[in-house]
């Protein structure tokens, strides 16, 4: 018996139909639960997606502090690409439950009503509206299976962007985490990183556009009457290559099986805009909260108390600072009132702001450093009391983990001050500074109110003197 016997062909045809019979079978019976393991995902990941966006806001505030340049960057988009992507997987997960709980409310019509719409009860409408409803609305198995593949479809899209848009994170921080320390080690200046992100994502945008232009658009420009040519040989190589090179930004194995299923079953255009919406939903949505953060109220109707007429800020006090002060990182003294003759200023360093002007200004670091000595640091900023200018020379390096930040610390005098109000004015980037921040016009002017009230008292009338005999 050959291969090319008949009865050999026909007892491999069978048993190829066999081998898929089984297979179907098999399908058949995993995707019976499949909409079980469905919900069951899709209520576990909600659960945590919610909590999960706090906690990184959390952990971002306190690592962005301390970080300039490229890091800063690396640190700011990761976030916002991980913040970004639990709010669009919360939003799809809660999406593909409301879908599935309507699914599972017609499978219960279905079985308790199995004849569905009974047309001829339906007394609180006229026959043309009752005759509409007949033409326009589906029956309860079609409903069924539609509601069926939204909830499927949501789900796979879910998945394909998650996986696309982690592949592409992970892939950059490892490409700049690799950039930032071969920085560090050869001491290589900061426009490399970008370099190296702009070589990224120019090679990435290339691929694609030279696989449209050498695959795509000549069976575009083909005329639809030319009878259809295998493209030459030396195009065919080209592609392939290209789309091999391609693949090494993305896991097409994984990720192409849900995305060309998904884009040859559906419309181009509905494919198109739930994932367009996912992307834009994973990298905008992101910065929401740390728009709200910064802002007290962005929305809101303070027509008669506008924000240049507020005259005191909690972020300014140390006892009044709270949740939404986090990212207002200000000059601080230890409360609005005090009775001491010394008043506590701290002036926070932020290296992504405070860097780039003292490197313009040729301030180098202090080298070797000395405990205790603000360096450079001091010549950033200027302190007036009521108009009166105080010695920033007199401040110490100081660094406080109640605050998570390090900066320069100071004593301002108050003896000889009146009880009342007073005003400390703290401008970043004085004018004595040559820098180029500085010329910009870049600086920041903060007026803090504050009440000194001494434990005596000084308003009581001074006694008579005694009269002479």
């Amino acid at each position: 018996m050959t291969p090319n016997d008949p009865a050999s062909a026909q007892a491999a045809a069978d048993r190829a139909s066999e081998i898929a019979q089984q297979r179907r079978v098999a399908f058949e019976r995993l995707r019976e639960r499949t909409d079980e393991l469905e919900l069951l995902i899709s209520g576990i990941s909600l659960l945590s997606l919610i909590a999960l966006p706090g906690w990184l806001f959390d952990r971002w505030i306190y690592a962005e502090l301390h970080y300039e340049g490229t890091r800063a960057v690396v640190l700011t988009v990761t976030y916002q690409f991980a913040s970004g992507l639990s709010y669009a997987m919360a939003s799809a997960f809660l999406l593909h439950l409301a879908v599935r709980a309507y699914w599972v409310g017609l499978i219960g019509l279905k079985a308790t009503f199995p004849g569905g719409i009974r047309w001829s009860h339906l007394r609180n409408s006229g026959p043309i509206a009752r005759d509409y409803y007949r033409r326009t609305v589906v029956d309860l198995d079609n409903a069924i299976d539609a509601a069926d593949r939204v909830a499927s479809v949501i789900f796979a899209l879910v998945s394909l962007v998650v996986l696309s848009v982690i592949w592409v994170a992970v892939t950059m921080a490892l490409l700049f985490g690799v950039t930032i320390l071969l920085s560090e080690v050869f001491r290589l200046p900061e426009w490399v990183a970008n370099a190296v992100f702009y070589t990224y994502m120019g090679t990435l945008i290339a691929l694609g556009g030279l696989i449209a232009l050498f695959d795509l658009l000549p069976e575009r420009l083909r005329r639809r009457t030319a009878p259809a040519r295998p493209p030459a040989a030396w195009r065919t190589a080209l592609v392939e290559r290209l789309v091999r090179v391609l693949g090494l930004f993305a896991p097409q194995r994984l990720i192409l099986p849900v995305q060309l299923s998904l884009q040859t079953n559906l419309s181009g255009r509905a494919f198109f805009f739930g994932f367009s919406t996912m992307v834009t939903i994973t990298t905008a949505v992101s910065v929401v909260p740390l728009t709200l953060a910064r802002q007290f109220a962005p929305f809101a109707s303070y027509d008669y108390l506008p924000e240049e007429q507020v005259g005191l800020r909690s972020a300014y006090y140390e006892n009044l600072r709270g949740e939404h002060d986090r990212l207002l990182r200000l000059p601080l003294i230890p409360a609005d009132t005090t009775a001491d003759s010394q008043l506590r200023l701290f002036l926070p360093y932020l290296p992504r702001r405070d860097n780039p002007p003292l490197r313009t200004a040729a301030c180098p670091p202090e080298t070797p450093p000395r405990e205790g000595d603000p360096g450079c640091l001091a010549r950033l900023w200027q302190v007036s009391l009521d108009g009166r200018p105080v010695a920033i020379a007199d401040f110490l390096a100081a660094e406080r983990r109640d605050l998570g930040m390090r900066g320069l610390q100071g004593y301002v005098p108050l003896s000889g001050l009146a009880p009342g109000r007073h005003e400390l004015r703290v401008t970043w980037n004085p004018e004595h500074l040559p820098s180029a921040a500085h010329r910009e016009g870049k600086h920041e002017e903060h007026r803090i109110t504050f009440w000194f009230a001494p434990p005596y008292q000084l308003d009581l009338e001074q006694p008579a003197p005694a009269a002479t005999p």
